[in-house]
């Protein structure tokens, strides 16, 4: 035996043993199972070109159109459920905060940026609220875990989500679907694709869903939780010659839902300041606590979230024989504005026991212009693409907080507080980029890519006490009202180097180096003109990334796995710290081990799932008075599964009957860079379960879904209170329904 046959037949011992741990069963026993069973082969384009996943040397979670069904993935949410690694929460309807190996960002500004970019239709989203889309006509998703400084560059330093819809197509496909669900859920949705003329296929998308809401505010009578959501897409393909296609896309969504349902909890938890220290008052607010249920609030008036997004694009895809140069230019617009109590604690709760309450009033309006041009070829030992990316964004803000207090020590005697904080913040972003993979010999390939990037920001930030209070007392706390301007600019240059070795004709393994970049961003709700006019540096991330892609007994089990180490330098943190916020870099490292797997085991069923673990700390990080250097970072578990199953049973009349069932495993983590033990999240299971009847023609279904099915009460997102307890956004409660769907073709 040469060394090259001992060296794959090492190779595959290793990955056996990690296959059987993994898995719990060995290959020997799938090797056992039908002959007929074989995986479907996944297509992703997470380096710009269209090629197996199999094939990419990067850690990529692929989610088809067939897993976004009612029941299934709905929404990032639900995505997050199905990557491990992966975490969504939304602060507001506006704010959602994506965080992918632990690195995320909870600065609410519009001079800031999110470090996990989210891409439609390979669009750039510029604000983390614009990425709420309906998923009906979805053809696939794609999440690329770690920094992805060179092909996606700006804002990419966390990774980034992929998602892409069906587009048009000259032959004739339509589809209509309804569900009917658990807490009055109704839906419908619809798309028709097809040929307009023998050049010009076209597509339109409609969706309308409606639903009460998962909580209640006891005082108002309100609903809280709701969802009243209207969506339509529609796409254009011109082919005016064999060379050229032509996409031109619409999109337009509104939201409208009444708020979320913040619940106030860990009142007997010593925090960092407040309620601990003042016995009676704890037990005044444990007291009022105990007279609302789990999904109930109390305050005055009444929550809002409401969102209303647009967006066109135009997209020019030319084959010139020796390349292919696309052109993508688009324009997105949202207006979002929002009404939420942070802390709902006034006495209005029932029995009059309240102690505080802080409310949060804010409206945004954003609009982007981009454009980017993309050169790229595939030959047989090269394949290569450069472009350049301009991006203009411009955010309006204004942000209200009401601060009420009781008549009662130590609060006596203090006017409430009313600040407002408005900004206006502009951003222009220009890159070049460029990628290039030689395989230098059969088995070796090389990858080497670099990105230049230029940010420029300028920022007009003001904050009012409406009250003229001396000192004011609202919480955030200002110092005096100020206005200020500021602009900075930001340049960078993120690398990539990749070696490949294709160890086996089914082995993949790989190891890459890879660089990413956030912009520098400046902070809203400041409490001095100092702060407000001064920037946090911009974030920088490396990442070194061991991992293998393979496919086992004619390809029936795929196996990828991925370890990391990634360090993060001056990332930005934000903190409520004293009534004040507090924004600082930070420098972070995290490392972990990721498993994604999937296996035929016979014809008819299949298994999938990932594992993955994480250990991430704050290296050194001082927010204020605080030194929090040593810290474990914010949404972080350090273990975290989801195993899927499908059973198909044929029918004799040719029809399916098909079986789901999932489950998904989040370790316990802890919501606040400071670790306050208020803010600690116990580890949840989650369970959904669907059964889907097909019938023979596969023009219908009808499918039973449940999803939460315990009923699990878990977080989503945490604030701790100034003076106690810690409140909370509680997930979704169990819910199920039945959905019918009709193809015509």
């Amino acid at each position: 035996m040469n060394n090259s046959s001992c060296t794959q037949l090492g190779i595959r011992h290793v990955i056996h043993a990690v296959v059987v741990l993994s898995l719990g069963v060995p290959l020997s026993a799938l090797a056992q199972g039908s002959a007929g069973a074989v995986l479907e082969e996944i297509t992703v384009t997470a380096e710009r070109r269209a090629e197996r996943l199999q094939d990419v040397p990067m850690s990529v979670v692929a989610i088809s159109g067939e897993d976004v069904k009612p029941g299934g993935i709905t929404g990032l949410n639900d995505i997050a459920h199905k990557t491990p690694n992966f975490k969504y929460t939304e602060f507001n309807l506006a704010e959602p905060q994506i965080y992918i190996r632990g690195i995320g960002t909870t600065n609410d500004s519009g001079a800031s940026d999110p470090a996990v970019a989210v891409f439609l239709d390979d669009v750039y989203l510029g604000r983390p609220g614009g990425a709420a889309m309906d998923l009906y006509d979805i053809e696939r998703i794609e999440i690329l875990r770690g920094p992805q400084g060179t092909l996606y560059g700006k804002n990419a330093a966390g990774g980034a989500i992929n998602v892409f819809t069906r587009k048009p197509q000259q032959e004739f496909e339509a589809k209509a679907g309804a569900t009917v669900g658990s807490d009055s859920l109704y839906k419908v949705g619809a798309y028709v694709n097809g040929s307009i003329s023998d050049n010009v296929a076209g597509k339109l998308v409609v969706n309308w869903q409606t639903r009460d809401g998962y909580a209640n505010n006891i005082t108002t009578g309100q609903e809280l939780e709701d969802d009243d959501t209207t969506s339509v897409r529609g796409q254009l393909l011109i082919t005016p010659t064999d060379r050229i296609d032509i996409l031109l896309g619409f999109d337009y969504t509104d939201i409208d839902r009444a708020g979320a349902n913040r619940r106030l909890i860990n009142l007997d938890v010593p925090g960092l300041t407040g309620l601990s220290q003042i016995p009676p008052l704890l037990a005044r607010q444990e007291a009022a606590n105990q007279t609302v249920g789990d999904r109930e609030s109390s305050f005055d008036d009444s929550a809002y979230g409401k969102k209303e997004l647009t967006g066109f694009l135009a997209r020019v895809d030319a084959d010139l024989d020796w390349a292919t140069l696309t052109s993508i230019t688009a324009y997105r617009d949202s207006d979002m504005s929002w009404f939420q109590a942070l802390v709902p604690l006034r006495s209005s709760l029932e029995g009059g026991l309240g102690i505080y309450e802080v409310d949060d009033w804010a409206d945004q309006d954003s609009d982007q212009f981009s454009q980017e041009f993309r050169l790229a070829s595939e030959g047989d030992n090269l394949k290569w693409v450069v472009g350049l990316f301009y991006l203009d964004e411009d955010v309006d803000r204004t942000e209200s907080f009401f601060t009420y207090w009781e008549d009662i020590t130590p609060f006596a005697g203090l006017s409430p507080g009313d600040v407002t904080f408005n900004q206006s913040a502009g951003t222009t972003s220009t890159a070049a980029f460029g990628q290039l993979t030689w395989n230098a010999t059969d088995t070796l390939a090389l990858t080497l890519g670099a990105r230049y990037t230029e940010d420029d920001k300028d920022v007009s930030n003001e904050a009012i006490d409406n009250l003229d209070g001396i000192p004011p007392t609202g919480v955030p706390l200002i110092g005096a009202p100020y206005s200020v301007s500021a602009s900075e600019t930001w340049d960078d240059t993120t690398v990539r180097a990749t070696v490949e070795w294709q160890a086996a004709d089914d082995a993949m393994l790989y190891v890459t180096y890879s660089e990413g970049f956030k912009s520098g961003a400046f902070n809203q709700q400041v409490g001095d003109p100092v702060s407000a006019s001064t920037p946090l540096d911009p974030e920088n991330a490396t990442n070194i990334e061991i991992g293998g892609k393979t496919q086992w007994l004619d390809d029936r089990l795929r196996f990828n796995f991925a370890y990391f180490d990634l360090d993060y330098d001056d990332l930005q943190v934000w903190f409520l710290q004293n009534n004040v916020l507090v924004a600082a870099n930070a420098t972070a490292s995290v490392d972990g081990f990721e498993v994604d797997f999937a296996a035929a085991i016979t014809e008819n069923f299949r298994v999938s799932g990932g594992v993955a673990t994480m250990d991430g700390q704050y290296d050194s990080y001082v927010a204020g008075a605080d030194d929090f250097t040593g810290n474990d970072l914010p949404r972080t578990p350090e273990l975290t599964w989801t195993l899927t199953a499908d059973y198909t049973v044929l029918l004799d009349d040719g029809a399916t009957l098909g079986f789901n069932a999932s489950g998904s495993y989040t370790d316990e983590f802890n919501f606040e860079p400071s670790n306050d033990p208020r803010q600690d999240e116990p580890d949840v299971t989650v369970f959904d379960a669907a059964v889907t009847f097909t019938s023979a023609s596969d023009r219908w279904d009808l499918i039973a879904w449940g999803k939460n099915l315990s009923d699990e009460l878990y977080a989503t997102h945490g604030i701790s209170g100034t003076f106690g307890g810690a409140s909370r956004i509680w997930a979704p409660p169990r819910t199920y329904g039945v959905s019918f769907n009709h193809r015509w073709e």
